[in-house]
């Protein structure tokens, strides 16, 4: 018999391909069962259509990649692991239909596929699962629950002083790749970058007090001002549209610093946050959503309204996801139930947040049977009690289905994103890995039950 430690490097070849078994009840092999992947495709086929000019060139792999959108969906990975899984693991590729296939998509096939669908898209996706619920009898479209949630960004908490140091820093960057009429104020803003940076460190470590902090950011903010005001007047002189990524977000920042500016300086002189402040130079659309919580009394990112219905659950954005009050959310939670499954639920319940005389008969003008809408004060409920007691019930277990969205598993809260648009998508793509795995434990239980 041969000593292993003197096997050659080549002594011990391994196989490798290999037959595997692949368990019925696994997770995804399961799901790959249930989904209703018909319906998908042909969603999918009209999404694409509206957004390309002509339906010319090869067709994407619907099938294939709706499978690793799923998996992305019920397990929170990047698209490398995705790819990975896809190509190796034999449960993602059964997902896939990739089974009796040598193809396997590539990381960058995943992310364009997922690109096209966008938010509407994964809405869509999602949407169309729950009613594939509703058609299985595991979900009952009776009873809705809401509440609202922020979405978190994966963002610095966006305070003045690393504001203004981002813009330099951005603009300094975005100014080494460009020339023509801006290599005049290239010396210039490497100067002011360095001062800039020098301020910024005094901010941080040595000013301690509200007035020192006050007086750098005030220096801080006239000498951001000098290097804004040197990339508008360059602008001003260029009569022709400027052409490369780095000249367009050049201009970009010189016009968000237009708006931003001046709310640093009203913050700087009264020490109250401007309206509608600027939380953020990349994704501007961010907003600071206050919500009054202990340990956290505002969040920037996306103000969603969350939907349960018996268990699942679906999200919408109003205004963009900006800062809408809830008594608009209560009414509008109910018209997107009815857009969803048709009609308006028998029960609705939502907090007192959106309580009002007149949101109680719009939501009864709707077709709500037992308006379980939470009162203020000392206004009696519009329910009898027992109905009381059972709506507020149900409607703690909103909260639950929001903790467990935002969990590591679905990764609904500071998703790895750098846009609005995508961190929307992948909102809609952690409600349906939610109700994805509802729907496997729904099955389960209607089983047992059967037995």
């Amino acid at each position: 018999m041969q000593n292993p430690r003197q096997m050659g490097l080549f002594d011990g070849q391994h196989p490798k391909t290999a037959n595997i078994s692949i368990r019925d009840k696994h997770e995804l092999v399961r799901l790959a069962d249930i989904a209703p992947w018909p319906e998908m495709i042909e969603t999918a086929m009209s999404i694409r259509a509206s957004k390309v000019k002509a339906l010319s060139g090869p067709e994407p792999h619907y099938r294939e990649l709706l499978g690793a959108v799923a998996l992305m969906s019920v397990r929170q990975i990047t698209y490398r692991q995705a790819e990975d899984l896809i190509a190796h693991y034999a449960p993602a590729r059964y997902l896939c239909n990739l089974m009796d296939s040598s193809w396997s998509p590539d990381h960058i096939t995943i992310f364009d596929f997922t690109q096209m669908l966008g938010p509407e898209g994964m809405d869509s996706m999602n949407r169309t699962f729950l009613l594939h619920a509703h058609d299985l009898g595991i979900l009952d479209a009776t009873s809705l629950m809401s509440d609202t949630t922020a979405q978190e960004a994966m963002i610095p908490y966006p305070n003045e002083v690393g504001l203004m140091k981002r813009f330099v820093d951005l603009t300094a960057g975005a100014l080494k790749k460009v020339g023509g009429k801006f290599l005049k104020i290239r010396s210039k803003a490497r100067e002011i970058a360095s001062k800039v940076k020098g301020l910024a460190r005094r901010s941080h470590l040595f000013a301690k007090t509200k007035d020192q902090k006050r007086k750098v950011g005030k220096k801080l903010y006239h000498t951001v001002k000098e290097l804004q005001d040197l990339i508008k007047s360059v602008l001003a002189r260029g009569e022709r549209k400027l052409h490369g990524k780095a000249s367009m977000e050049i201009e970009r920042l010189s016009k968000l610093m237009d708006t931003l500016l001046p709310q640093i300086l009203f913050f700087l002189e009264t020490g109250f946050v401007a309206s509608k402040k600027i939380i953020h130079l990349q994704m501007s659309e961010l907003y600071a959503i206050v919500r009054g919580k202990a340990g956290k009394s505002v969040e920037f990112g996306l103000k969603w309204g969350i939907n349960r219905v018996d268990g699942f659950v679906i999200g919408f954005l109003m205004n963009k996801g900006g800062n809408v009050s809830d008594q608009k959310f209560c009414i509008e939670a109910i018209r997107e139930h009815i857009r969803l499954f048709g009609e308006a639920p028998q029960t609705y319940g939502f907090d007192r947040g959106g309580y009002s005389k007149s949101n109680i008969k719009k939501a009864a003008k709707l077709g709500v049977k037992n308006v379980g809408i939470a009162p203020t004060g000392q206004a009696p409920w519009e329910v009898s009690e027992n109905m009381s007691e059972k709506i507020r019930r149900e409607r703690a277990q909103v909260e639950g289905v929001i903790g467990s969205v935002k969990s590591r598993k679905y990764g609904f809260n500071k998703p790895n994103v750098k846009s609005i648009r995508a961190m929307e998508t992948s909102g809609h793509r952690s409600f349906l890995g939610f109700n994805m795995t509802k729907a496997l434990r729904e099955l389960d239980l209607q089983q047992l039950q059967m037995v």
